[in-house]
């Protein structure tokens, strides 16, 4: 991994090449993805230099970053952009099967991540490729997990013969096309007085709405996913807890979204590894409050335990478990 300090103020790039190590990603007739995606990424490196951009690449070697430390780099670091590069694949040669494509979050706004995918997308199909995929939407952990604006760049199919030799016979120029579109991304950022991200109480919060998102698929809720935490979502969340409530424990709660005696009865609380529904709405309930529980599995496991005993950290509570109604009157405020 590169280390550099990112002096405040200036734009910093994260590059992210895919998988390394004993994580050979995908591969076709002994061609690795990890090695294309290093490969690139070290070029992205000089391009981004030669344009006066700071960078940081999360591996520039042959080795394996797990995911969590990928996004902990960028995060860490107080990065402006994060760039994941991998190369696509799928177990059958479809003849759709080819070009690139760039994914950002699930919730990621259009403006500025939505636009920053783009500008980097266009500038490489600019380049030549065999289909331009487009900008899409997925729940990879690396976009879930950066604060920051952050995409997963598709560079092909390695497993399409025409997609590897354009790879190969352009590889330099993708590089630079992916650094010219990210200068002019950080022009734009420059020219409206906005080189990062709004942080405003106002303004939409990713994980929260990802957990209005969740809440609506798995409890069958109608939660406007606005990204603001609000009482109609507090409201949902507590209707949540009570199927959660009768369906782990047959409590036979109304489900009225009213936090009262019954509902605080009904709870016995959640301890390391404890599992369900009831594990599901208190991991939503946290999302909800901007705390990240990691996945959102209805496992009581380390990164939920840690988001509760930051929770009640905040909140000026003592943490032994999950257990008290104190506790959880709070959490659905």
């Amino acid at each position: 991994m590169q280390n550099m300090q990112h002096e405040k103020g200036s734009f910093l790039v994260v590059i992210d090449p895919g998988h390394g190590g004993w994580d050979n990603g995908a591969s076709w007739e002994g061609r690795l993805e990890k090695d294309d995606n290093l490969h690139l990424g070290l070029l992205v490196r000089e391009a981004l230099e030669d344009l006066g951009i700071s960078n940081i690449m999360t591996r520039d070697t042959d080795v394996y970053i797990m995911l969590s430390e990928r996004a902990e780099i960028a995060n860490e670091a107080g990065a402006d952009l994060f760039i994941s590069l991998h190369r696509n694949s799928y177990p059958e040669q479809l003849p759709t099967a080819m070009g690139v494509e760039n994914y950002i979050y699930l919730t990621a706004p259009e403006e500025p991540t939505g636009r920053a995918a783009q500008l980097v997308l266009d500038s490489v199909v600019d380049v030549g490729v065999q289909a331009d995929r487009g900008v899409s939407r997925g729940d990879y952990y690396v976009l879930r997990r950066t604060k920051m604006p952050a995409m997963l760049l598709e560079m092909g199919f390695i497993n399409n013969d025409i997609d590897n030799q354009l790879f190969d016979e352009h590889l330099a120029e993708y590089a630079q096309a992916i650094a010219r579109a990210v200068k002019e991304y950080q022009s734009t950022l420059e020219d409206s007085g906005n080189a990062t991200p709004c942080e405003c109480p106002i303004c939409p919060n990713a994980t929260v709405m990802h957990a209005q998102l969740l809440l609506n698929s798995y409890f069958g809720l109608n939660i406007p996913p606005t990204g603001v935490l609000d009482a109609t979502s507090v409201h949902g969340a507590i209707m949540a807890l009570q199927m959660a409530l009768n369906h782990d424990l047959g409590a036979d709660l109304s489900v009225d979204g009213i936090l009262g005696e019954r509902t605080l009865a009904a709870f016995n609380g959640i301890f390391p590894e404890s599992r369900g529904y009831i594990v599901l709405a208190v991991q939503l309930a946290l999302m909800l409050n901007g705390y990240d529980i990691g996945v959102p599995d209805g496992v009581f496991g380390r990164d939920t335990q840690h988001a509760a005993q930051k929770f009640a950290r905040d909140n000026n509570l003592k943490y032994e478990t999950f257990a008290t109604p104190q506790m959880l009157s709070l959490l659905f405020k």
